[in-house]
C-alpha cells in the first residue's frame, strides 16, 4: 500500500513537472515559426522575417528581430522591431480558438524612404486579395445551417488590444542621411478591434485608441509631450484632440483625417496654436516684443511631401512692440530717420495661404505709434522671401539715401509720405531696398497734378477778370 502511495505521489509530481514545463518553458521551434510567418506573408502580401521564434502556452507567442519591407507609390516602407509578443488566453486555446489579450510590438523603427522630388515611382502590381477567414462575429452569430457546417476548419483568431511600445517613426528622402520628420518615443494602444469583411483588410479594420509621442523633430522644430485619440475605420486614420508642446506655444490638432485607401494617401487637417510665441516664429530675436499670437490653419494634401499641401489660415497678434529683428533693423537703415524698433503697434490679423511649399501673405496693414506698414508678398518654406511694404510715415521721419528730398517733398500729402519698399533675401538676412522707380512715378504724377492745378487757377483768374469777377 505504501509503495502504491509513493508511486501515486511520484506520478503526480512527475505530471506537475511536465505541466510546468509545458506551460512555463519557452519552446523554440524554427519550423513552426517559419510556417507561421509564411502564412502571414501569404495573407498580407508582405515578406516578413524574424530572427527567433518562441512559444509559451501561458504567455503566448514571441518573435524576435521582426522585419519587413514593402514598396509603394509613396516610397519604400521598412519596419524593424526588437520583438513582437502575442499574449493569448489559455482556456479558449484548448477549444481551438486563439483569443489574444494583446499584441505588443516592442521598439519598432518604421521608416518611409521617399524618392527625390520629380522622380517617378513605379506603382507595384496589386496583389490578389486572399479569401477572408470566418470573422469572430460570424462564428458567434446564431446559425441557420446544421451545426456541422459552422465548425471552422482551423482555429479562429480574436485580438483584444494592440500596443506599439517605444517606437520611432521617420520619413526620409532617398539619398539623404537625416530624416525629414522623426517621431521618437511613439506609444500607441488600439482597443475594440474588429475585422469586418471588406475589399481590403485595411478597410475592414475598425479600432480606437490612444497615441502618445515623446518628441517630434521636423527640420529645426522640436515638439514634445504629444497625446491624443485615434480611430481606424473604412481605411481612414483619424487623429482627434491631439495636443503637443512646441517652443512657440501649445499646439492642438483639432482634426487629422488620412484616407489610406489612396496611395499616396490623402489627408485633411485643422490645427490651432494658442497662445503662439510670435517672437520665435517670426525671427524676432532675443527680447522680441510681439504680443501673444493665435494661429488657425486648415489644409488638404497627399503623401508626405509638404509641396503637395494646400491650406489657408490666419495669424492674429495681440498688441505689443516691434522687435529689433533683422527685418525692422534693415528697414530703419533704408528709411533714414524712422525708428521702428520698440514702436508700439495695434492688434493685427494676417491672412495667409500655403501653395506648393510657399507661404503667400495677403495684404494687411500694421499700424504703429509712428507710422503704418502695408505688407503683402510670399515666403518660401525653404527660406527665400519676396515682400512688398508700403511705409506711410511723416515726411520728416524719412530720408532715403538714393532718392532726392525734392521727390519726397513732391509726393508728400499733408506732411505724410508713402515709401514703397522691396524685401528679398531670407528672414535671417533680409535685403531691403526702396522702389525708386515707383517713387519717381509718384513724383511725376504729383508734378502733373500741381501743374494742372496751377493752370486751372491761372485760367480761373483770367476768366474772372474777363467776366468782371474779383
Amino acid at each position: 500500500m505504501r509503495k502504491i502511495v509513493w508511486l501515486g505521489g511520484g506520478l503526480i509530481v512527475l505530471l506537475g513537472v511536465l505541466v510546468a514545463l509545458a506551460f512555463l518553458v519557452d519552446f523554440d521551434s524554427p519550423r513552426l515559426g517559419k510556417a507561421l510567418l509564411d502564412e502571414v506573408s501569404a495573407q498580407t502580401g508582405l515578406h516578413i522575417e524574424a530572427d527567433g521564434f518562441r512559444l509559451n502556452l501561458v504567455r503566448g507567442l514571441r518573435l524576435d528581430g521582426v522585419r519587413f519591407t514593402t514598396d509603394g507609390p509613396s516610397g519604400r516602407l521598412t519596419v524593424q522591431a526588437a520583438s513582437l509578443l502575442a499574449e493569448h488566453r489559455l482556456a479558449p486555446l484548448l477549444h481551438r480558438r486563439v483569443e489574444i489579450d494583446r499584441i505588443v510590438l516592442d521598439q519598432p523603427r518604421i521608416e518611409l524612404v521617399t524618392p527625390p522630388e520629380g522622380t517617378p515611382v513605379a506603382r507595384p502590381a496589386p496583389a490578389a486579395r486572399p479569401v477572408p477567414a470566418p470573422t469572430v462575429a460570424a462564428a458567434s452569430a446564431p446559425s441557420q445551417a446544421p451545426a456541422e457546417a459552422t465548425v471552422p476548419n482551423g482555429p479562429l483568431l480574436a485580438v483584444d488590444r494592440i500596443w506599439v511600445r517605444n517606437g520611432t517613426l521617420a520619413t526620409r528622402t532617398e539619398g539623404a542621411e537625416a530624416p525629414d520628420v522623426e517621431i521618437r518615443g511613439l506609444n500607441v494602444e488600439l482597443r475594440d478591434l474588429a475585422l469586418e469583411d471588406a475589399p481590403t483588410a485595411l478597410q475592414g479594420l475598425h479600432a480606437g485608441g490612444d497615441l502618445h509621442t515623446g518628441e517630434i523633430l521636423f527640420g529645426g522644430l522640436r515638439a514634445t509631450e504629444g497625446s491624443g485619440k485615434l480611430r481606424l475605420a473604412d481605411g481612414h486614420f483619424r487623429l482627434e484632440e491631439f495636443g503637443l508642446k512646441l517652443p512657440q506655444g501649445r499646439f492642438l490638432l483639432g482634426e487629422f483625417d488620412a484616407d489610406l485607401n489612396r496611395d499616396p494617401f490623402a489627408y485633411r487637417l485643422a490645427l490651432r496654436v494658442d497662445p503662439l510665441d510670435a517672437n520665435a516664429v517670426l525671427a524676432a530675436g532675443p527680447g522680441g516684443g510681439f504680443g501673444p499670437g493665435l494661429l488657425v490653419f486648415g489644409a488638404n494634401g497627399t503623401g508626405t511631401e509638404t509641396r503637395d499641401m494646400s491650406g489657408d489660415g490666419t495669424l492674429s497678434l495681440a498688441a505689443g512692440r516691434l522687435p529689433g529683428s533683422p527685418l525692422f533693423t534693415a528697414m530703419e537703415a533704408v528709411l533714414g530717420r524712422a525708428a521702428l524698433k520698440g514702436s508700439a503697434y495695434e492688434p493685427v490679423t494676417v491672412p495667409f495661404r500655403i501653395r506648393e511649399n510657399r507661404l503667400h501673405i495677403s495684404s494687411f496693414e500694421l499700424r504703429t505709434s509712428l507710422l503704418s506698414l502695408g505688407i503683402s508678398g510670399w515666403a518660401d518654406l525653404a527660406g527665400p522671401l519676396d515682400l512688398k511694404i508700403a511705409v506711410r510715415a511723416p515726411r520728416d521721419a524719412v530720408a532715403l539715401v538714393r532718392v532726392p528730398g525734392e521727390i519726397l517733398d513732391l509726393v508728400a500729402d499733408e506732411g505724410w509720405v508713402t515709401v514703397p519698399l522691396r524685401v528679398t533675401g531670407t528672414p535671417d538676412a533680409p535685403r531691403v531696398t526702396a522702389d525708386e522707380e515707383a517713387l519717381r512715378a509718384q513724383g511725376k504724377r504729383a508734378a502733373s497734378t500741381i501743374v494742372r492745378q496751377q493752370v486751372e487757377r491761372g485760367v480761373s483768374r483770367v476768366l474772372g477778370k474777363l467776366f468782371g469777377h474779383h
